[in-house]
């Protein structure tokens, strides 16, 4: 029998946490561990995986970077009937087990609207927000049509009128082969984002999509309802400073999201930057980083 004490240690791109009501929440865990705590929160479609390349850089540049899935998604138990402002909650526990009293947060794509709500509940506990191509509140028809990523309109569609269809799309979508799914990434891209993606292995730019959907679709269709619902907080709410990424060309999140949220949270700061897309994630961590971590 093996103890405890001789037990492999879980690999750090799978731990888990309990939380207080029960729920298993999972997080990878990369970079210094001894360094500034960043909790990063991935994109849509998505799950915790889909940072993992930074890995190395966080580690050069004294960073903790600890990502965790949200519920339903990847190794997170479901949450029945989640709304945007739980999130905060099961961060906080996450913080808490792992004895971190305060961090800097990081949402890149649709979890920047995940970084926005920690902003708003847990300002004592946030030293830095920053966001990267995310979305501003798409709770219109007007609105709506600041997402450029047509798989992202049909299932936001489907999730909230048809839950069976949009669940049924999706574990299809998981049929596809890795290198039909990176394909569909380029075809539906700009420029700068063809040049990234492109360079990635089918494997390094759809790992993450089969990540999200281990246990079903049930975290992704809770994932597209909020996308697509009222925030329950209004961005001008948010009291502590924000930087805002976001790319000049990215065709998946449109500019002008970032451009309406700078204008509607007090403390935000806009950086648009030129010749790049969706995936400026890529091409400006190293920058990102530094302005989270700076002391």
């Amino acid at each position: 029998m093996t103890s405890r004490t001789d037990a492999p240690a879980r690999p750090r791109s799978t731990q888990r946490v309990r939380l207080p009501d029960g729920r298993t929440l999972g997080y990878a865990d990369w970079g210094d561990p001894n360094g500034t705590p960043v909790i990063y929160f991935h994109g849509g479609l998505s799950a915790r995986v889909d940072i993992a390349w930074a890995a190395p850089l966080c580690a050069e540049r004294g960073v903790r970077l600890i990502a965790p899935d949200r519920p339903g998604i990847g190794i997170s138990q479901v949450q029945p009937g989640r709304t945007l402002l739980d999130w905060p909650r099961d961060v906080a526990a996450l913080a808490d087990a792992l004895g971190i009293e305060r961090f800097a947060v990081l949402g890149w794509s649709l979890g920047a609207m995940y970084a926005l709500a920690c902003a708003y509940i847990l300002p004592e506990r946030i030293t830095r927000t920053a966001t990267v191509g995310g979305p501003a509140p798409l709770d219109t028809a007007a609105a709506g049509k600041q997402v450029g990523f047509i798989t992202d309109t049909i299932l936001g569609a489907l999730s909230n009128n048809a839950p069976p269809l949009a669940g049924a799309l999706l574990m299809a979508m998981k049929l596809l082969p890795p290198a039909i799914v990176k394909w569909s990434q380029v075809q539906q891209s700009s420029a700068p984002d063809r040049a990234v993606v492109s360079r990635l292995t089918p494997h390094q730019a759809t790992a993450f999509f089969y990540e999200a959907l281990r246990h079903g679709p049930a975290g992704e269709i809770q994932e597209y309802r909020i996308m697509y619902a009222p925030w329950g907080y209004q961005p001008e709410q948010i009291a502590g400073e924000v930087q805002l990424w976001h790319g000049a060309e990215d065709a998946l999140c449109l500019p002008i999201n970032a451009q309406q949220l700078a204008a509607r949270i007090p403390h935000a700061t806009l950086t648009l930057v030129p010749n790049a897309g969706h995936y400026l994630l890529h091409t400006h961590v190293a920058e990102i980083l530094d302005a989270l971590s700076a002391r």
